[in-house]
């Protein structure tokens, strides 16, 4: 049924005009209608008067159990007040059907909730309310009084039967209602800018409110998600825009959310006049219908107006709205952007949005979003998605940086996809960018990657070692340092010439001195410890090669441990034996000459010597990851190395895709970190600490190229997620 409450009443009307007029033309008076004795009173009244009100006004879509038992017991009483009841030529039937559907409705309705017969009693439901459905129980009842009461009255019987089927089939007076409906209201219509859409049916605050479209309103199959619509209150309309919308049963409800211009007023404007109206800060209405408003129909103050809503030039770009739960350092919203939007747009963990906080546009990241849902109407409910921004701040384009922004928005404030300026980008000047942006993010202060340390962590292969050899580079263009790459992996003689000139990489020491050692490397007699080994030599040569390298134009040395033949007593006393170092322990001599050579230049703030532990779980470990008490004293004293070097200028880079394995009192002293993607729960939680439990949840999903960065020497205060550049962009052109 298609007919909305005032028609379906105007249809009853019309159909008790002809019930009173057809009974006064055959009675000739008004008896009919309460002496119960006179068949007409039987059919029109107890029969036609029941089949009508039933169908338009209190069952008009579905019935219910409750209704068959009511419908049938009616019919029984009937039944058995009938005076002429040998008459009736199916009154023993009728007396059954309605003993047996009255049961059969009592039981259904018993064992509502009992699983064991819960698919059984919804199909049953199902039938016996279908069967008894007023059109088809009152309709054959009416028929069957008829032809046995009326029969053999040549004047009333075709008359009566031609009103039942003007019951049954009822389509001529529901096309004269919807003729007559659409008529009176062109007639009546004082603008085609307005279509009724429905009544508010609640106020969510001030400027969002609910409204329900009922099933008969034929704009519901419409999508209306977007579309302006004005509240009438009194002779005034308020203009609004639609949020979002939701279906079921047939029904359909939208969120409305007025518009206010510039100055925080309400836009509204005269319903008859269409002229804008200045002042307003309500939008309770006084009838509560909201009709579609189309702006052809407006006048260009009015027009202007709307359009330069931030709601309405950017609803392409609206995800959602400030939800509840939101605080000052993050905003909750619901969503409501389309799947072909996250597509288009690539929206998810990283994605940058904004949203107002007063006056001032605030950027947020999206780090997290849960399912959710709400009661619609009864036991109905609806799914939606709530997701979760972490505030950034405001990116000043001047500084390429974020700062922080007081407070947060109000509750319900819309929420939109970062717009961004079309700013030039040269991967030279930044280590990445907020993703999908060209709000770069650079090293603000290069030399702190060196003095207060850097942690580069991630699994293979997802771009970790191009982010260390891009951060070199940075540092040889910006700064003095000099850098000593300690490499099991021969990796960076392969790649670092692609991002800084060979002329300034010398490659492990000298292959004479590298020979030396190793010839060097004898075994001794008991009584003489010092003749096992060649540990003291290594140390005299690294110095030698170190004095060497700090004195030359050179900026990188590689030095590679498993290179360097080197070993020691493997006792203190009785010595028969020798015992090769480990790379923890070459390490710990290569840091421990190192700040000594810096610390014979003085103190200093700048960046002097940085130190590059490649795969650190290997040359750092933590103390439950070794096997000897010399990887344990090593570790401890290439940690003390780090945690002194910075007055000296000496610092460290920590790489490492096992950040179980690798010693967190080292990792501790790193102030800046660029975390990539990690799967280990040991790495999770250590980044917790720095990052929060939300980012270190998002660190198994990160894309490649993508990092959580937070840290001294990029000025940010709260972890970020950063499209990271790409390699191509600063690899050095090939010559």
């Amino acid at each position: 049924m298609t007919l909305n409450i005032k028609q379906r009443f105007s249809v009853v009307g019309i159909y008790l005009i002809l019930i009173f007029g057809i009974g006064y033309y055959f009675s000739g008076n008004w008896q009919f209608l309460i002496d119960t004795n006179n068949k007409l009173n039987i059919v029109l009244i107890a029969t036609g008067l029941a089949l009508i009100l039933s169908t338009y006004i209190t069952e008009p879509y579905f019935s219910k159990p409750v209704d068959v038992i009511t419908r049938w017991v009616a019919i029984f009483l009937f039944l058995i007040g009938l005076n002429d009841k040998e008459g009736l030529a199916l009154y023993n039937y009728w007396l059954l059907s309605s003993m047996f559907f009255t049961i059969l409705a009592l039981l259904l309705i018993f064992l509502h909730g009992i699983k064991m017969f819960e698919k059984h009693q919804r199909s049953a439901v199902n039938l016996i309310c279908q069967i008894s459905r007023p059109e088809i129980v009152f309709t054959i009842l009416y028929f069957d009084i008829v032809i046995s009461f009326f029969e053999n009255e040549s004047h009333e019987y075709p008359i009566l039967i031609g009103f039942g089927f003007l019951l049954a089939i009822n389509k001529p007076i529901i096309w004269l209602i919807k003729f007559l409906s659409k008529l009176f209201t062109s007639l009546n219509s004082e603008t085609n800018t307005e279509q009724f859409l429905g009544q508010i049916i609640g106020h969510i605050n001030a400027d969002l409110y609910k409204v329900e479209l009922q099933s008969d309103n034929s704009l519901r199959k419409n999508e209306l998600k977007g579309s302006l619509v004005y509240l009438e209150n009194g002779k005034k309309g308020i203009a609004g825009i639609v949020l979002n919308e939701r279906i079921l049963l047939g029904k359909k409800w939208i969120e409305v959310l007025s518009l206010r211009d510039k100055n925080q007023n309400l836009i509204s404007f005269n319903i008859k006049t269409l002229l804008p109206l200045a002042g307003e800060k309500s939008i309770f209405s006084k009838s509560n219908a909201v009709y579609l408003l189309q702006l052809e129909g407006l006048n260009d103050t009015l027009k202007k107006a709307i359009e330069e809503t931030e709601l309405k030039k950017n609803f392409k770009n609206l995800i959602g709205s400030v939800w509840e739960g939101s605080t000052i350092n993050r905003i909750r919203f619901n969503k409501l952007f389309t799947d072909e939007l996250q597509v288009e747009r690539h929206i998810g963990e990283g994605t940058i949005i904004q949203t107002t906080i007063s006056t001032e546009q605030v950027i947020y990241q999206i780090i997290d979003a849960r399912t959710n849902e709400e009661n619609l109407e009864y036991k109905d409910t609806h799914g939606f998605t709530i997701g979760t921004g972490q505030k950034l701040g405001k990116y000043l384009v001047d500084r390429h940086e974020l700062t922080p922004v007081k407070w947060l928005p109000e509750i319900y404030t819309p929420v939109f996809l970062l717009e961004p300026q079309e700013l030039p980008y040269h991967s030279k000047d930044f280590i990445g960018r907020l993703p999908n942006t060209n709000y770069g993010i650079p090293i603000k202060n290069p030399s702190e990657l060196v003095t207060h340390n850097t942690a580069i962590l991630g699994i293979l292969g997802i771009g970790k070692s191009c982010l260390t050899f891009e951060l070199l580079q940075k540092l040889i263009q910006t700064t003095e340092v000099k850098i000593f790459c300690i490499d099991l992996t021969n990796q960076y003689i392969k790649e670092l010439p692609r991002y800084i000139e060979a002329a300034l990489i010398q490659t492990d020491m000298n292959a004479a001195t590298i020979a030396s050692i190793k010839a060097g490397n004898n075994d001794g007699t008991s009584a003489n410890p010092a003749s096992w080994g060649n540990e003291a030599l290594y140390k005299s040569s690294l110095i030698s090669e170190l004095e060497i390298f700090l004195a030359s134009n050179k900026r990188v040395l590689i030095l590679n441990p498993d290179l360097h033949n080197v070993s020691k007593p493997a006792s203190s006393f009785n010595i028969t034996n020798k015992v090769d170092l480990t790379p923890s322990e070459k390490t710990r001599i290569i840091s421990e000459r190192l700040i000594a050579k810096a610390s014979a230049l003085g103190e200093t703030s700048e960046a002097r010597f940085l130190i590059v532990f490649e795969e650190a779980h290997s040359l750092v470990p933590e103390w439950n990851s070794v096997s000897s008490d010399g990887d344990k004293n090593a570790t401890n004293g290439t940690a003390k190395v780090i945690l002194q070097g910075r007055k000296f200028g000496l610092g460290s880079f920590i790489i490492t895709q096992r950040t179980a394995n690798i010693s967190k009192s080292i990792l501790n002293q790193c102030n800046t970190i660029f975390a990539l993607r990690i799967f280990d729960d040991t790495g999770k939680q250590f980044l917790e600490n720095y990052i929060g439990s939300d980012y270190s949840n998002l660190l198994p999903t990160l894309e490649e190229r993508h990092c959580i960065a937070i840290g001294k020497a990029m000025k940010l205060k709260q972890p970020v997620i950063l499209e990271l550049n790409n390699m191509n962009d600063v690899i050095l052109p090939i010559r």
